[in-house]
């Protein structure tokens, strides 16, 4: 897809307007480093009535990381209580020792080897399946935070009466000074419609 036909913006009678808004979007992307998270932004901004449609397709390849993905499990010695991470990437070794020790304490985890952490508890037996669904690094819920900073940002002040979704595939914001009309959420979903069958036909 052509940079141009990433982001536009539809604004009745206010060309120069939808120019603006366009850059607005653009700068707002790249500040908060979302370019290469959105695919494709359509924008109708109409200030007579007044209402502002965002919508925008994402790229879905930046799932959150858990522990199995970079870790095998296992359960310690006999007689102990215990259960051993041996570690196949060190990148996420900060991020994997906050967790552990706001789940089990400090004093419960032990970190003598670089690539091996020993988490001693109870409850090992059942603590060895949930640790290895345990998510470290939570990038689609960090993202998901900026993205909302973003339409923040982009939405125009004053227009604080606002209707949204959010899911891992899109956005969908309207927002207007007043009451949000049903033909508003109807015209957004058209919208988006019509860029996921995009998305199909292009498959």
């Amino acid at each position: 897809m052509e940079e141009d036909e990433k982001i536009i913006v539809e604004s009745p009678g206010e060309e120069v307007g939808a120019e603006v808004y366009k850059h607005v979007i653009s700068d707002v992307l790249s500040d908060l480093s979302l370019g290469r998270v959105i695919k494709v932004v359509r924008v109708y901004a109409d200030v007579t009535e007044p209402v502002f449609i965002f919508v925008a397709l994402r790229h879905t390849g930046l799932a959150s990381v858990h522990l199995k993905d970079f870790a095998d499990l296992e359960i310690g010695e006999y007689g102990t209580h215990q259960v051993l991470i041996k570690l196949n990437k060190e990148a996420y070794i900060p991020k994997l020792l906050e967790k552990l020790w706001e789940r089990y304490g400090k004093g419960n985890i032990i970190h003598e080897e670089r690539t091996v952490v020993v988490v001693e508890t109870p409850d090992y037996m059942d603590e060895v399946d949930i640790l290895s669904d345990m998510v470290i690094d939570e990038k689609a819920g960090e993202i998901s935070d900026r993205i909302v900073d973003a339409m923040l940002r982009i939405i125009p002040e004053g227009f604080r009466v606002r209707y949204h979704q959010m899911t891992r595939e899109y956005i969908l914001f309207v927002a207007s000074e007043d009451m949000i009309k049903q033909e508003w959420k109807d015209r957004a979903q058209d919208m988006l419609d019509k860029l996921l069958s995009g998305v199909g036909s292009n498959a």
